[in-house]
């Protein structure tokens, strides 16, 4: 027994000495030396706390590129002072994975000493001390993936043009032309912001979001930014001055007087996320008077939990189509809506505590709710009842269900139908649309929502389409008929239905669909990157509703399961509609392959001949969908033992150049 222990001991000391990563810690004292450290990977470094000047590196080699892997950089109290005019383009770069960055305040300063600009005509004609950008980038980009920067204080200055927001443009099309600043940006997966406080004092981005950059996570993190009332680019007079040069007009904005009473971000957005192909969670976060606070619409799954985005200058929340969710989150409506509905998305799941806003100013509503199919839910505030109930929750879409427990009012304009407005909060619904219901109830409490539970889908019934439990990207659009269709299904859209019922199995499957370009339909279990059971090629019918049946055999698809219905194409735009879809029995008639292959004896005993399957890949299913023999032909004859099957039905699957086709044996 003793023997035993000692072995067993012996063989965990080995495991933890060969599996820990323990790396001895390497403590530099320059930025020059920090530079030089974090090219290499699997270390423990450490920058000795002290004040450091970006300066203090030559000019051709102002940056830090952390091109190592699996490294741990420790700049508890340091200071880095990058001067404003010093560098001219990201100099925090971490395209290493695996990597934690502790710690750390980075501050973009003017040599002037100025810290917070309040002669903006004079900051604007300094392009090289104070109206000095980085061309766009950000001061710190996040390219490798499954990073930790955690606790970093960043303060961002400099960018032209600096006082006037998104006035004078954003992008290509400008007035005065761009030198914009931004704080962080990820670009790549997996990576992690955590405990970072960003002062953002430059026009451009705080925290954005682009190409790779799926399982991001930004938690307890803090964006504030600044904003302006309209009323003060008036006292802009001198004949170089921008608001003076555009007669005091708003290029983007119908050429409209500058509005007095509205007040602009001088930055760009708190939290952005760019057209990411995944997912992207924002929780225990504050985001204050950015241009938009939290804003996700142009992207995949978004998640936001415990997030307060407060006095932002165009919205304090948007989300993307049916895959973002806001819970126990708050912000206010002081200069902006507190969320715009962007892009007339659908599916937004939100749950908001609405801020009294006594020192809103400007042209807007408490809420936007455009696009359709919401489910909202509106806290308010403890204490007084707001008396300012100028402003309202101003619903243009169809198909929500919005709970108000608050004071303000819900107008529902001529737009709207099929609403479901539940009030507890004494606030009114104004109603100017069409078959909407509207309840009052005197206590919140006395609202139950029961969720609607899909059912139990039986695959060899016809299945509508639009009986989909959950769904992405597509629409449901009407189609002359009893019930309608899917519709604007662009490539990487998905509809799922629960618990499908495929009994012993089902062997191929047949789908109604029209459409003008080609793609697949893609079924998958479990998920949208599940197990796949079978593709459906489908081609164009040239129009929109000219339905035709595609069909596909299926590998081994048997049991309870979720399915998913996965769009995929090389084209881009609205794919196809597709009406219903129906599973059977029998195998459909491929007719892409008309095989050649021939197999005998049929029914066999102990080994099955084939003939004509050179190069084919074989698989034998039994009536389950249970794999049990696979092979590959080499010859253009060959043989399959069958000695160990039991009696029954199987199928064999052959595929060869990407190309399927099945046949059915006895096996005596």
């Amino acid at each position: 027994m003793k023997k035993i222990t000692f072995l067993f001991t012996l063989a965990c000391l080995l495991t933890v000495g060969l599996s820990a990563k323990i790396y001895a810690q390497k403590v530099v004292n320059s930025l020059l030396d920090l530079r030089t450290a974090v090219v290499l990977s699997n270390q423990n470094i450490v920058l000795s706390p002290g004040d450091y000047n970006f300066e203090d590196l030559p000019s051709k080699y102002r940056n830090i590129s952390f091109t190592g892997s699996n490294n741990t950089i420790d700049l508890t109290g340091v200071y880095i002072n990058v001067p404003v005019g010093s560098v001219s383009s990201t100099y925090i770069i971490l395209s290493g994975s695996n990597n934690t960055i502790i710690g750390g305040e980075i501050e973009d300063t003017y040599r002037s000493g100025i810290t917070e600009i309040t002669d903006f005509s004079a900051y604007n004609q300094d392009r090289e001390n104070l109206a000095h950008g980085l061309g766009g980038d950000a001061v710190m980009s996040i390219i490798g993936e499954n990073n930790l920067v955690d606790g970093l204080e960043l303060t961002t200055r400099g960018s032209f043009p600096y006082g006037y927001g998104s006035m004078y443009g954003i992008g290509a099309e400008n007035i005065f032309g761009l030198d914009k600043r931004c704080g962080i940006l990820i670009n790549g997966k997996g990576n992690t912001l955590d405990n970072v406080v960003l002062h953002h004092r430059a026009f451009g981005h705080g925290i954005f979001m682009q190409g790779d950059a799926d399982e991001t996570v930004i938690k307890n993190t803090h964006v504030e930014g600044r904003v302006r009332l309209g009323a003060e680019l008036y006292t802009e007079t001198e004949p170089y001055d921008l608001p003076f040069l555009t007669d005091y007009l708003q290029p983007y904005v119908n050429n409209d007087p500058i509005d007095k009473t509205e007040m602009h971000s001088l930055c760009e957005d708190g939290i952005r996320m760019y057209n990411i192909p995944g997912s992207v969670t924002i929780e225990d976060c504050v985001v204050e008077r950015m241009r938009g606070g939290i804003r996700l619409y142009l992207g995949g799954k978004a998640t936001v939990n415990n997030v307060t985005s407060t006095d932002c200058g165009s919205s304090n929340y948007n989300l993307p189509s049916n895959v973002g969710t806001i819970t126990n989150s708050s912000g206010n409506f002081a200069y902006a809506p507190l969320s715009d509905f962007a892009g007339n998305k659908t599916g937004y799941d939100a749950e908001w505590t609405i801020i009294p806003s006594p020192h809103a100013t400007g042209p807007h509503n408490i809420l936007d709710v455009n696009g359709g199919g919401h489910n909202l839910v509106l806290h308010r505030t403890e204490g007084p009842i707001d008396t300012d109930l100028s402003r309202e929750i101003v619903v243009t879409g169809s198909g929500s269900t919005i709970i108000n427990e608050t004071e303000y009012t819900i107008k529902l304009e001529s737009t709207t139908s099929g609403n479901t407005i539940l009030s507890c909060g004494k606030g009114l619904v104004l109603d100017e649309g069409n078959e909407n219901i509207i309840t009052y109830f005197e206590s919140c409490e006395d609202i139950v929502i029961e969720e609607e539970e899909c059912v139990v889908f039986e695959a060899f019934s016809r299945i509508e389409a639009e009986d989909f439990c959950e769904f992405f990207g597509v629409q449901v659009e009407e189609n002359g008929q009893d019930s309608g269709n899917i519709g604007y299904i662009d490539s990487g859209d998905w509809i799922m239905f629960s618990d499908v019922d495929f009994g012993s199995g089902a062997l191929s499957v047949s789908a109604s669909i029209s459409g003008k370009r080609a793609g697949e339909v893609e079924l998958r279990l479990g998920s949208e990157t599940g197990d796949l059971i079978g593709v459906i090629p489908v081609e164009s019918t040239d129009g929109w509703q000219n339905w035709k049946t595609f069909s596909a055999n299926l590998n081994g698809a048997s049991g309870v399961h979720d399915l998913y219905m996965v769009f995929t194409s090389s084209e881009s735009g609205s794919l196809f509609n597709m009406d219903y879809f129906q599973f059977h029995t029998t195998l459909g008639i491929n007719d892409i392959l008309k095989s050649e292959i021939k197999l005998y004896p049929n029914p066999v005993n102990n080994e099955l001949h084939i003939k004509k399957a050179m190069g084919t890949k074989v698989d034998v299913y039994d009536n389950l969908g249970k794999l049990i023999i696979s092979q590959e032909i080499s010859n253009n004859e060959a043989s399959i033992d069958t000695s160990g099957l039991n009696s029954g039905i199987y199928f064999v699957r052959f595929e060869k150049d990407n190309v399927v086709d099945f046949k059915k044996i006895i096996k005596k």
